[in-house]
């Protein structure tokens, strides 16, 4: 289930990233960034870091939800949830560092 919350808000926030609103751009309003965090921040979903996987052509996503880290990886041509794991907060910060490869395997950095 909690897997599904992930995935859910995650594709709410890349599907309301691709809307635009003519009328209400001119008014005052906070922007798309600002609504997705309030919305994810409304299921307790915190966006931990997001970087380009070049050899895998996807969005890494790394998220927090509750105590629970998730790496949510995001086909970047479909927009399509490839996958999506639990892991460990300290593995999500040392791959977000360049400490530990998209594949996991220490010393092989993505820098």
């Amino acid at each position: 289930m909690t897997k599904s919350i992930v995935k859910s808000a995650l594709c709410m926030a890349l599907g309301m990233a691709s809307v635009s609103i003519s009328a209400a751009e001119k008014a005052n309003i906070i922007s798309e960034q600002e609504a997705i965090k309030a919305a994810l921040g409304a299921v307790n979903v915190e966006v931990l870091g997001i970087r380009f996987d070049k050899p895998d052509t996807q969005w890494d996503v790394f998220v927090k939800l509750g105590d629970q880290a998730y790496e949510v990886e995001v086909d970047a041509v479909t927009g399509k949830i490839v996958a999506a794991e639990k892991e460990s907060l300290k593995e999500v910060l040392a791959e977000l560092s360049g400490d530990l490869s998209h594949e996991g395997v220490e010393g092989d950095v993505d820098k």
